[in-house]
């Protein structure tokens, strides 16, 4: 069915509960996951003072960069939990763009994506990386939903 399951993860409930499922999905069709974060550097760009003092800015990229470690790592103990071959990626740019065209690179053949991750913005439909997402890519997508308060 699946043999490379990308999903993507920013450490939020949303994304752990997507990882869990992602995990069941490559676990169940004898697959393998990628996880992906992605450092949002232009949302970093637009925080106040990060142009104007370079030490806040790359210390805020490190602690972004950390954040991803983490949140990969946590997914990446899920997969060895159940035996599902692991692989990971950090990458820096728009998340709906990298997502996208790291999932291509990679030969993925399915994307898992949570509704609403860290961006806590309620959209109408969906969270705005996942929206584009769904509308962009060319592999299949599956939404995991926010859970519910």
């Amino acid at each position: 069915m699946f043999k490379k399951i990308m999903v993507a993860t920013d450490g939020s409930q949303t994304s752990i509960r997507t990882a869990e499922l992602a995990v069941d999905l490559a676990r169940l069709s004898g697959g393998s996951i990628i996880a992906i974060y992605v450092v949002d550097i232009y949302r970093l760009a637009h925080l106040p003072g990060y142009a104007a003092f370079p030490s806040l800015g790359s210390r805020l990229m490190e602690l972004m960069l950390r954040e991803g470690e983490l949140a990969i790592s946590e997914v990446g103990n899920m997969a060895s939990d159940e035996g599902v071959p692991f692989s990971s990626i950090i990458a820096e740019g728009d998340p709906s763009q990298e997502i996208i065209k790291r999932s291509h690179k990679a030969g993925a053949d399915l994307l898992v994506l949570g509704r609403i991750g860290r961006s806590g913005l309620e959209k109408i439909m969906l969270g705005c990386v996942a929206e584009k997402v769904v509308r962009y890519s060319k592999i299949p997508v599956l939404i995991v939903p926010a859970m519910s308060k």
